[in-house]
């Protein structure tokens, strides 16, 4: 956690700002009421960084800024002012090493989220090459807390975890769990999340694999109504073999809609014919896996049957789920390990194979 040196001379701003930030989880702050006190702090105590304001009694922030250089007090400092910033005076805090501007009054919100990118910036990650369902399993696995911000288009939504769980949500016009399903809904988001932050309030109870099958759900119903559905994580290729089965054809096209996949086949074992195929995808590896976890299986004599089949490569997951109760078909995924989540995968195999029994 940052301990934050807030000089302002201003009594309502000082302790607004104070309590505002210290609620965030990502700051302690330490208040001032002009340069000359905050003077006295730092030789008080250790802080880790300063916010000041630029026009105070007793000493005012330029004063404070030209004292911190002459005694060579190396300390990120951020400026917030009222007064308008012209060239020479953005020209004369830049040569003091200012590390960010504030204009009065400031949105305490972009406020608390800039400090801690340029004043605590190892706290503070730009999420990619994963997809936002996946990020947030691995923050569940993890157990880590902290603010994740998504972005799309010009919307903005902020999720809260505490200890791996999900606790609040909200956008510009909703809160708990209709904001986590609208935010989950956001097609190519940019996400970003900022460690040691906290959430004021709690506002989802559910569980985060029951918030991300649910927000799935819903997305594959809003396709659906517009008859617009949600496109393929990878692009369709042709569908091997005459006269398709059209059962199989169905099942392909709901299981191409999984965030992740590459490819998908619906494959029957005992011939090794592929009933439906799309994109990337080795029916005859898929076969031959497939063959080999019932043979062992029969050769360890087990009382009981087999649910799914995985296999991990480098960048992929494989994963294979037997239709009809039986072991005479089966439905064949490719996920790319990096934009795919195993977990809801496995999950909406699963439930695929039983609605289509």
């Amino acid at each position: 956690m940052t301990t934050l040196l807030l000089v302002d001379d201003d009594d309502f701003v000082r302790s607004a700002l104070s309590r505002a930030l210290n609620r965030t989880g990502g700051f302690t702050v330490v208040p001032a009421e002009h340069g000359r006190r905050a003077l006295d702090v730092l030789a008080e105590q250790q802080v880790d960084a300063i916010l000041t304001d630029l026009e105070m009694p007793v000493m005012d922030g330029l004063t404070l800024l030209a004292e911190l250089f002459e005694q060579e007090i190396r300390l990120p400092v951020a400026v917030m002012t009222g007064r308008a910033i012209d060239a020479q005076l953005r020209q004369r805090l830049l040569a003091y090493g200012i590390a960010a501007i504030f204009s009065k009054p400031v949105d305490v919100v972009v406020l608390a989220d800039e400090l801690q990118r340029v004043l605590d910036p190892k706290a503070v990650g730009r999420i990619s090459g994963i997809t936002l369902f996946g990020f947030l399993q691995l923050l569940e696995v993890e157990r880590k807390s902290g603010l994740v911000v998504v972005a799309a288009s010009e919307h903005e939504g902020r999720l809260y975890f505490d200890d791996g769980q999900l606790v609040h949500a909200h956008t510009g016009h909703l809160e708990g769990l209709a904001a986590a399903y609208e935010v989950l809904s956001w097609p190519e988001p940019a996400v970003e999340i900022f460690y040691k932050r906290r959430a004021r309030q709690r506002t989802v109870d559910a569980p985060l694999q029951h918030v991300l099958m649910e927000a799935a759900r819903l997305l594959d119903e809003r396709g659906r109504e517009t008859g617009q559905p949600m496109p393929a994580p990878a692009p369709e290729r042709s569908r091997r073999g005459a006269g398709l089965d059209v059962r199989a054809v169905r099942i392909l096209d709901e299981a191409r809609k999984i965030d992740g996949a590459l490819g998908a086949a619906v494959v029957d074992a005992t011939t090794g014919v592929v009933l439906a195929q799309v994109g990337e995808e080795s029916p005859a590896m898929a076969k031959e896996l497939a063959l080999a976890a019932l043979r062992g299986t029969n050769a360890g004599q087990l009382d009981d049957e087999i649910e799914d089949i995985m296999l991990t490569l480098g960048k992929q997951y494989h994963v294979i789920r037997f239709l009809d109760g039986g072991h005479e078909r089966f439905v064949h995924l490719v996920l790319d390990r990096e934009r795919g989540s195993l977990g809801l995968a496995r999950h909406q195999l699963a439930k695929l194979a039983r609605e289509r029994r």
